[in-house]
């Protein structure tokens, strides 16, 4: 429901740009079928430029097509659907690679909104981490009764590489539900280049203390160009923890700018809860994240970050594919200063200052003071 506004109110953020690197498939990989990135094998369908594979059959549930849910032709936002032969349970798998890919932020947004869609009241089963394709601790799974005037439903989140893996099952006995969700969930392989990260859940207390969302920040102007550069320099870096290499050349996760404590500041009119982080010690070399507005389950996003190096608080707009920077502040804003840009109504904060471009196997692309382009639809809550 909040993506329709979220085109119209966000109209003067740019789109991705129509550019896409293709990886290689893994070995063993059938002759391709359907759209070039996705390959099916005998028990299994590769997404090719994230190399993992999920499984052919699942439970009762069957692979079928593929889809490309946004930025068309850049293979940024795909699925893969499943479906009982009677039709009545329904499985998708997403890969999308959004600009700010952490497993804990997308399950939540989710679970919001699982529960913001369903006209019947949704009971949580239960969350817990659990291995994926044979690796422990990497999944976040999420199961639910009376979804969609009872239904049962299930969903599970892994990060690999920056590539967000998120999947879903939906029907009406809770047995075969979890049965198919276990199967894709075991069934999942993964490749070399981009291996799934320890899963980050976090937790979001039903309010936050003391009001902090009442407490305006003041617009700062804009920086020189040297210094706006280095501030969109943050738009690369992998807010869900960055991937580095030690002395030895291993491969090191650092933490994510993300707490795993957070708050529910309040919900605006439109119904996007706003999310704040405590004040403290920046968790990660990029900063701290201080709010995050959640608009939608497929990565789009508002974020204030504090890096304590730059002394100010940037506003930052994740969308799949790209981060946009924003506007700067002395402080964290207000809820009323967060719905006034989201609903456009302070645009000086909400012009675009810089866009960075992320393609997966390309170099991120940055362009300053980008010109403002229309803002394409994400796709639906399933």
């Amino acid at each position: 429901m909040l993506r329709h506004w979220l085109a119209l109110a966000l109209a003067f953020c740019p789109v991705a740009a129509a550019a896409n690197a293709t990886a290689a498939a893994q070995p063993n990989a059938a002759a391709p079928a359907g759209p070039e990135r996705w390959q099916r094998g005998d028990e299994r369908v590769i997404f090719t430029p994230a190399n993992v594979a999920f499984p052919r059959r699942a439970g009762i549930l069957e692979s079928g097509g593929f889809q490309e849910f946004s930025n068309p032709g850049q293979g940024l936002d795909n699925g893969l659907q499943y479906r009982s032969r009677d039709g009545r349970t329904i499985g998708t798998v997403y890969v999308y690679y959004p600009g700010l890919p952490h497993s804990g932020f997308a399950a939540w947004a989710t679970d919001n909104a699982i529960r913001a869609n369903s006209a019947s009241r949704v009971q949580a089963r239960g969350t817990r981490v659990v291995a994926a394709g044979g690796v422990p601790g990497v999944a976040i799974r999420m199961d639910y009764s009376n979804y969609r005037n009872g239904n049962a439903s299930s969903a599970a989140f892994v990060k690999a590489g920056r590539w967000i893996v998120k999947l879903r099952v939906t029907g009406p006995n809770p047995g075969q539900v979890d049965a198919a969700m276990d199967a894709l969930i075991a069934g999942l392989r993964w490749g070399a280049s981009n291996p799934p990260q320890p899963a980050m859940p976090v937790t979001v207390a039903a309010a936050c203390t003391g009001d902090p969302g009442s407490r305006a920040a003041r617009p700062l102007p804009d920086p020189n160009p040297n210094e706006l550069a280095a501030y969109a320099m943050l738009g690369t870096f992998d807010g869900g923890g960055i991937e580095a290499r030690d002395d030895s050349g291993a491969r090191v996760r650092l933490p994510s700018r993300i707490p795993p404590e957070l708050c529910l500041s309040s919900r605006l009119a439109s119904g996007v809860p706003i999310l704040r982080s405590a004040e403290g010690d920046q968790p990660s070399i990029d900063g701290r994240t201080r709010l995050l507005a959640v608009l939608s389950d497929a990565g789009a996003a508002l974020e204030i970050v504090y890096p304590r190096n730059i002394g100010r608080y940037l506003l930052l707009y994740h969308q799949i594919g790209e981060t946009s920077l924003l506007g700067t502040f002395d402080g964290v804003p207000s809820d009323r200063q967060i719905a006034d840009i989201i609903a456009g109504r302070d645009r000086e904060s909400a012009r675009v200052r810089a866009l960075v471009r992320l393609r997966p196997g390309e170099g991120d692309q940055i362009h300053l003071n980008a010109p403002d382009e229309p803002a394409e639809p994400a796709r639906p809550v399933t």
